[in-house]
Protein backbone atom coordinates (compact mmCIF):
# COMPACT_ATOMS: atom_id res chain seq x y z
CA UNK A 1 0.00 0.00 0.00
CA UNK A 2 2.91 2.33 0.64
CA UNK A 3 5.73 0.68 -1.15
CA UNK A 4 5.01 2.23 -4.04
CA UNK A 5 5.05 6.26 -2.78
CA UNK A 6 6.20 6.30 1.21
CA UNK A 7 7.33 10.11 0.24
CA UNK A 8 3.56 11.30 -1.07
CA UNK A 9 1.82 9.42 2.07
CA UNK A 10 4.55 11.20 4.49
CA UNK A 11 3.37 14.64 2.89
CA UNK A 12 -0.25 13.22 2.65
CA UNK A 13 -0.19 12.73 5.85
CA UNK A 14 1.50 15.20 7.71
CA UNK A 15 -0.84 18.08 5.69
CA UNK A 16 -3.69 16.69 7.53
CA UNK A 17 -1.63 16.67 11.07
CA UNK A 18 -0.97 20.58 10.44
CA UNK A 19 -4.45 21.37 9.42
CA UNK A 20 -5.74 20.29 13.14
CA UNK A 21 -3.81 22.64 14.35
CA UNK A 22 -3.60 25.66 12.00
CA UNK A 23 -6.66 25.34 10.07
CA UNK A 24 -9.23 25.22 13.33
CA UNK A 25 -11.06 27.92 14.47
CA UNK A 26 -9.74 27.24 17.69
CA UNK A 27 -5.77 28.38 16.79
CA UNK A 28 -4.18 31.62 17.63
CA UNK A 29 -7.07 34.11 16.74
CA UNK A 30 -9.75 31.56 19.11
CA UNK A 31 -10.50 31.04 22.92
CA UNK A 32 -8.62 27.88 23.11
CA UNK A 33 -6.10 26.65 20.41
CA UNK A 34 -6.93 23.23 21.43
CA UNK A 35 -10.57 23.44 22.13
CA UNK A 36 -13.67 20.70 22.22
CA UNK A 37 -13.89 21.26 17.81
CA UNK A 38 -10.27 20.42 17.25
CA UNK A 39 -10.67 17.08 19.91
CA UNK A 40 -13.29 15.80 17.96
CA UNK A 41 -11.39 16.36 14.51
CA UNK A 42 -8.54 14.65 16.63
CA UNK A 43 -10.74 11.72 17.62
CA UNK A 44 -12.09 11.31 13.95
CA UNK A 45 -8.88 11.22 12.55
CA UNK A 46 -6.98 9.28 14.92
CA UNK A 47 -10.02 6.78 14.53
CA UNK A 48 -9.88 6.48 10.86
CA UNK A 49 -6.05 5.30 11.16
CA UNK A 50 -7.28 2.73 13.61
CA UNK A 51 -10.24 1.47 10.82
CA UNK A 52 -7.75 1.57 7.88
CA UNK A 53 -5.26 -0.60 9.79
CA UNK A 54 -8.09 -2.95 11.08
CA UNK A 55 -9.09 -2.84 7.51
CA UNK A 56 -5.58 -3.34 6.32
CA UNK A 57 -4.79 -5.94 8.78
CA UNK A 58 -8.30 -8.14 7.53
CA UNK A 59 -7.87 -7.73 4.06
CA UNK A 60 -3.97 -9.29 5.15
CA UNK A 61 -4.92 -12.01 7.31
CA UNK A 62 -2.68 -10.17 9.97
CA UNK A 63 -3.75 -10.20 13.53
CA UNK A 64 -4.19 -6.88 15.41
CA UNK A 65 -2.58 -7.73 18.71
CA UNK A 66 -3.54 -6.10 21.24
CA UNK A 67 -2.31 -6.79 25.00
CA UNK A 68 0.21 -9.21 23.86
CA UNK A 69 1.51 -12.37 26.50
CA UNK A 70 1.76 -9.83 29.33
CA UNK A 71 -0.20 -7.20 29.83
CA UNK A 72 0.97 -6.22 32.97
CA UNK A 73 4.89 -6.01 31.64
CA UNK A 74 3.54 -3.77 28.80
CA UNK A 75 2.13 -1.56 30.64
CA UNK A 76 5.61 -1.10 32.71
CA UNK A 77 7.20 -1.46 30.16
CA UNK A 78 5.37 1.30 28.07
CA UNK A 79 5.51 3.67 31.16
CA UNK A 80 9.40 3.28 31.79
CA UNK A 81 10.35 4.18 28.14
CA UNK A 82 8.10 7.08 28.11
CA UNK A 83 9.85 8.49 31.05
CA UNK A 84 13.15 8.07 29.00
CA UNK A 85 11.81 9.93 26.40
CA UNK A 86 10.47 12.69 28.33
CA UNK A 87 13.61 13.26 29.96
CA UNK A 88 15.65 13.12 26.48
CA UNK A 89 13.40 15.37 25.07
CA UNK A 90 13.93 18.21 27.98
CA UNK A 91 17.61 17.60 27.86
CA UNK A 92 17.29 18.35 23.91
CA UNK A 93 15.96 21.34 24.89
CA UNK A 94 17.97 22.93 27.29
CA UNK A 95 21.12 21.65 24.71
CA UNK A 96 19.66 22.42 21.07
CA UNK A 97 18.95 25.93 20.78
CA UNK A 98 16.48 25.93 17.72
CA UNK A 99 14.42 23.42 20.21
CA UNK A 100 13.76 26.15 22.40
CA UNK A 101 13.01 29.02 19.45
CA UNK A 102 10.41 26.60 16.99
CA UNK A 103 9.22 25.95 21.00
CA UNK A 104 7.83 29.40 21.64
CA UNK A 105 6.99 29.80 18.12
CA UNK A 106 4.39 27.02 18.46
CA UNK A 107 3.30 27.40 21.76
CA UNK A 108 0.63 29.92 21.24
CA UNK A 109 -1.23 28.07 18.69
CA UNK A 110 -0.69 24.55 20.47
CA UNK A 111 -0.58 25.50 24.28
CA UNK A 112 -0.73 28.75 25.64
CA UNK A 113 -4.33 28.64 25.28
CA UNK A 114 -5.30 24.77 25.23
CA UNK A 115 -7.43 23.13 28.28
CA UNK A 116 -5.47 20.64 30.17
CA UNK A 117 -7.73 17.96 29.64
CA UNK A 118 -7.84 18.86 25.47
CA UNK A 119 -4.43 18.20 25.45
CA UNK A 120 -4.61 14.98 27.32
CA UNK A 121 -7.43 14.02 24.96
CA UNK A 122 -5.50 14.25 22.22
CA UNK A 123 -2.17 13.06 23.04
CA UNK A 124 -4.06 10.09 23.98
CA UNK A 125 -6.02 9.83 20.70
CA UNK A 126 -3.02 9.94 18.53
CA UNK A 127 -0.65 7.50 20.77
CA UNK A 128 -3.55 5.05 20.05
CA UNK A 129 -4.07 5.86 16.56
CA UNK A 130 -0.52 5.87 15.10
CA UNK A 131 0.46 2.77 16.94
CA UNK A 132 -2.23 0.53 16.05
CA UNK A 133 -1.50 2.07 12.24
CA UNK A 134 2.80 1.87 12.10
CA UNK A 135 3.05 -0.47 14.56
CA UNK A 136 0.20 -2.47 14.02
CA UNK A 137 -0.17 -2.47 10.27
CA UNK A 138 2.61 -1.07 8.69
CA UNK A 139 5.53 -2.85 10.71
CA UNK A 140 3.68 -6.41 10.17
CA UNK A 141 3.27 -5.88 6.71
CA UNK A 142 6.97 -3.82 6.06
CA UNK A 143 9.42 -4.53 8.74
CA UNK A 144 10.29 -2.09 11.95
CA UNK A 145 12.83 -0.02 9.59
CA UNK A 146 9.94 0.97 6.95
CA UNK A 147 7.63 1.62 9.80
CA UNK A 148 10.31 4.08 12.00
CA UNK A 149 10.89 5.41 8.53
CA UNK A 150 7.38 6.13 7.17
CA UNK A 151 6.70 7.15 10.77
CA UNK A 152 9.13 9.83 10.52
CA UNK A 153 7.90 11.13 7.21
CA UNK A 154 4.46 11.78 8.72
CA UNK A 155 6.09 14.06 11.02
CA UNK A 156 7.62 16.87 8.46
CA UNK A 157 7.17 19.68 9.76
CA UNK A 158 6.37 23.35 7.24
CA UNK A 159 10.39 23.83 6.71
CA UNK A 160 13.49 22.43 7.35
CA UNK A 161 13.75 23.39 10.58
CA UNK A 162 11.15 20.88 11.87
CA UNK A 163 14.25 18.09 10.18
CA UNK A 164 15.25 17.52 13.88
CA UNK A 165 11.32 16.59 14.97
CA UNK A 166 11.51 14.57 11.65
CA UNK A 167 14.47 12.49 13.03
CA UNK A 168 13.10 12.47 16.46
CA UNK A 169 10.23 10.60 14.70
CA UNK A 170 11.98 8.10 13.19
CA UNK A 171 14.13 7.22 16.47
CA UNK A 172 10.89 7.32 18.76
CA UNK A 173 9.39 4.79 15.81
CA UNK A 174 12.37 2.99 16.33
CA UNK A 175 11.83 2.28 20.16
CA UNK A 176 8.11 2.27 19.88
CA UNK A 177 8.72 -0.92 17.15
CA UNK A 178 10.95 -2.33 19.61
CA UNK A 179 8.27 -1.92 22.20
CA UNK A 180 6.06 -3.99 20.02
CA UNK A 181 8.15 -6.74 19.15
CA UNK A 182 9.68 -7.49 22.44
CA UNK A 183 5.84 -7.55 24.30
CA UNK A 184 3.82 -8.97 21.31
CA UNK A 185 1.05 -6.59 21.38
CA UNK A 186 -0.24 -2.84 20.96
CA UNK A 187 -0.58 -2.17 24.63
CA UNK A 188 3.35 -1.35 25.51
CA UNK A 189 4.29 1.09 22.52
CA UNK A 190 0.58 3.00 23.08
CA UNK A 191 1.05 3.71 26.17
CA UNK A 192 4.68 4.76 25.49
CA UNK A 193 3.79 7.37 23.19
CA UNK A 194 0.37 8.68 24.54
CA UNK A 195 2.09 9.01 27.78
CA UNK A 196 5.02 10.94 26.64
CA UNK A 197 2.91 13.23 24.33
CA UNK A 198 1.06 14.14 27.58
CA UNK A 199 3.57 14.80 29.72
CA UNK A 200 5.44 16.82 26.86
CA UNK A 201 2.50 18.98 26.36
CA UNK A 202 1.66 19.36 30.09
CA UNK A 203 5.43 20.51 30.78
CA UNK A 204 5.24 22.56 27.82
CA UNK A 205 2.16 24.22 28.88
CA UNK A 206 3.15 24.39 32.90
CA UNK A 207 6.49 26.05 31.64
CA UNK A 208 4.77 28.67 29.49
CA UNK A 209 2.39 29.41 32.97
CA UNK A 210 4.61 29.53 35.77
CA UNK A 211 8.67 29.87 34.23
CA UNK A 212 11.02 27.96 32.04
CA UNK A 213 11.11 24.58 31.02
CA UNK A 214 14.87 23.90 33.00
CA UNK A 215 12.73 25.35 36.13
Amino acid sequence: MFSERPANFGFRYNSALWSLVQRSPFGPAGRHAVGPRLVSLAAIFYGLLVVAAAIWCGLRGMELPIFGSRPAAGLALGVATAFGTVALSLLTYRLVPITRKLAEELAPSLVDRADRSGLVLVAVFSGVGEEVFFRGAVQQEFGILIASVAFGLAHVGPDRRYLLWTAWAVLAGLVFGLLFEATGGLLAPVVAHAAHNAATLLIWKRSRQGGSPEA
